[in-house]
């Protein structure tokens, strides 16, 4: 039998102390098991001596990781040759700690949990989310936000009863969703930055930077530019003239709110939207919620905020929809165009891809067209590509096989399942 290390599994030829930073990793964020008696090779050596070793381990684990940790120890034997299986749990009540320094782990190697990992390790060991982490400010100002409680709800006066109700103030105190909603909140993080290009990122015309503001403020300055980068347009149909929407005001919206309301703000980073001629990217900070899926996020099957209080803001304002339909009503806001948005999922960013619905790619010089057009449909198929730009099969063939010796290009799957996308 053969055993390899992963995320979840780490290998012990004997003991060794350092497997204590495991047990600390395994307790703060997922369950895994720590087999002594397996080499890096994934060989089975054996443990001398288990039974007074297990002793020994159960001891220390129980002494030297605070708070105590969950596990379980069994004795296996396996090709004549016993080895000792350590289970470790995720548990409640974390950081879970060894001398004094929690650990996580990266792939099949224990680190050190950094600075915001540590307090999203805090935030959930006490059910709270960044939002509504109780901050040391006194002197907010909420004008923005009672200007929009004024016409939307009709509230006169944003006081602490009102705030309150909002969940922004408690027990004679602020929290980071006050910060985010004041006018003069502060928070470097909380920023978003605009950059205007033409059909690729060397060919820049334009940028604004949105900080120091109520995060209210952002979403309307974001909309009133993109309403000027992407004016409605008009076709004729027989005798009807028909008005379009370059990109689908509802699809930005809700990829503008997600971004803003949602994102991940222990990153010390911005939101960030890139304008194209062919599409719009927008990038917001920090991968799925813990306990979300990629499925459960395109379809809306599950709805998960990592800053409730501030959602809840916005929903009162009728800036979003019911929770969790965000994403659901972008790809549907692009079906009667037959064409798609993109999302591109990973553990640091969401990155959201809305191509603009009349762009002719068949305008551009073929190199250039595939270029854009797999910026704007990332892992399309040669035949997608092919009908986009007009070109034959051969001649796509042969430019994409160049573009991908030049690295420009890059593709997954074989035969008719192959999907290329941009490096």
């Amino acid at each position: 039998m053969k055993f390899s290390e992963s995320k979840t599994i780490e290998l012990k030829e004997k003991y060794a102390k350092s497997m204590l930073k495991t047990v600390s990793a395994f307790s703060n964020y997922h369950d895994g098991t720590i087999y002594i008696g397996i080499n890096d090779k994934g060989d089975v050596v054996g443990f001398p001596k288990i039974n007074e070793e297990k002793i020994v381990i159960e001891n220390t684990i129980n002494t030297t990781i605070t708070p105590k940790p969950f596990f379980d120890m069994n004795i296996l034997e396996i090709e004549d040759k016993r080895i000792l299986e350590i289970i470790v749990y995720k548990g409640d009540n974390g950081p879970y700690y060894y001398q004094n320094v929690a650990y996580m782990r990266n792939d099949t190697s224990t680190i050190p949990v950094d600075g915001s990992n540590l307090t999203r390790l805090l935030l959930n060991s006490k059910n709270l989310t960044y939002d509504q982490l109780k901050v040391n400010k006194i002197d907010l100002s909420f004008n923005y936000l009672e200007n929009k409680l004024s016409s939307i709800l009709n509230v006169k006066e944003v006081n602490q009863a009102i705030l309150t109700t909002l969940g922004l103030y408690n027990d004679n105190t602020y929290n980071n969703g006050a910060l985010l909603l004041a006018d003069n909140g502060g928070l470097n993080q909380s920023f978003v930055d605009i950059a205007r290009f033409k059909l690729d990122s060397n060919t820049f015309m334009d940028r604004q930077c949105f900080e120091n503001q109520s995060i209210l403020q952002y979403f309307d300055r974001i909309i009133s530019y993109f309403e000027l980068q992407y004016p409605p347009y008009q076709i004729i149909d027989g005798v009807r003239r028909t008005t379009k929407e370059q990109i689908p005001l509802i699809a930005f919206r809700e990829a503008v709110t997600n971004a803003i309301v949602h994102r991940d703000y222990l990153l010390n980073t911005g939101v960030q939207m890139a304008m194209f001629d062919n599409r719009i990217e927008i990038v917001s900070p920090g991968g799925l919620p813990s306990g979300m899926d990629e499925e459960q996020y395109i379809k809306g099957l599950t709805s998960i905020s990592r800053n409730p209080n501030v959602a809840n803001v916005f929903f009162r304002l009728k800036l979003i929809e019911r929770f969790g339909t965000g994403i659901k009503r972008i790809i549907d806001s692009y079906a009667q165009y037959k064409i798609h948005p993109s999302f591109e999922i990973k553990q640091s960013q969401i990155r959201v891809i809305l191509p603009v619905t009349n762009f002719d790619y068949k305008k551009l010089d073929k190199k250039e067209a595939i270029m854009a057009y797999l910026h704007a449909y990332p892992k399309s198929s040669r035949k997608s590509i092919e009908n986009a730009i007009q070109i034959d099969k051969s001649s796509l063939i042969r430019r994409l096989n160049g573009l991908e010796k030049l690295g420009y290009v890059q593709k997954s799957g074989n035969g008719p399942s192959t999907l290329y996308f941009c490096k």
